[in-house]
């Protein structure tokens, strides 16, 4: 489950023309009188701002209602979307756009007003490094460009794939523990 909507690349090309028109103008500088017109032009660039980050809340929100209805526990993994984005994968833009934070705080309290389970599996449990069939440990899956994960067990899966099983099973085993 998921979006495939980038609401950030979509209008990014008009924030642009609005933000540019709007450095142009008498007032961009630090210590510049704002013009009326830079006012203007601040407000259109705030309301492409607000645009973007309304399509993105409405569909977190279909997202989050859709989870919550369906399913009694839901299990994720508790990473760091900030310092993913940071790092020079290439797509900080498109990690931020997804908006996976807010989507975990609006699973949470959909989620507990249902009276049905949010489980954080911890960020260091080894989630792609773990068999999800045998349990066997894998260092060299570590390596994000290894993306099929393959065991003596005799196990192919996708490397995503082996992950949402691995933080299911140990969202399950820590929702037993806590009952």
């Amino acid at each position: 489950m998921g979006t495939d909507q980038k609401y950030y690349r979509e209008s990014h090309d008009k924030l642009v023309k609005a933000q540019r028109k709007l450095s142009r103008m008498q007032g961009s500088k630090k210590y510049e009188v704002k013009s009326n017109n830079y006012m203007k032009q601040l407000r259109k660039v705030n309301i492409i701002h607000r645009h973007i980050a309304n399509q993105r809340l409405d569909n977190l929100h279909k997202i989050s209602t859709e989870i919550a209805n369906q399913y009694d526990v839901v299990c994720v993994g508790s990473i760091n979307m900030r310092s993913m984005a940071n790092r020079s994968f290439g797509n900080g833009k498109a990690t931020l756009d997804n908006g996976y934070g807010m989507l975990l705080t609006l699973l949470e309290y959909k989620l507990s007003d249902r009276n049905k389970y949010l489980i954080k599996v911890d960020k260091w449990f080894p989630s792609s490094q773990i068999c999800s069939c045998c349990n066997t440990l894998h260092p060299e899956m570590k390596d994000l460009s290894k993306r099929k994960m393959i065991c003596d067990c005799g196990l192919a899966i996708s490397r995503d794939h082996n992950v949402a099983i691995n933080i299911l099973n140990e969202g399950l085993r820590l929702l037993s523990e806590a009952a």
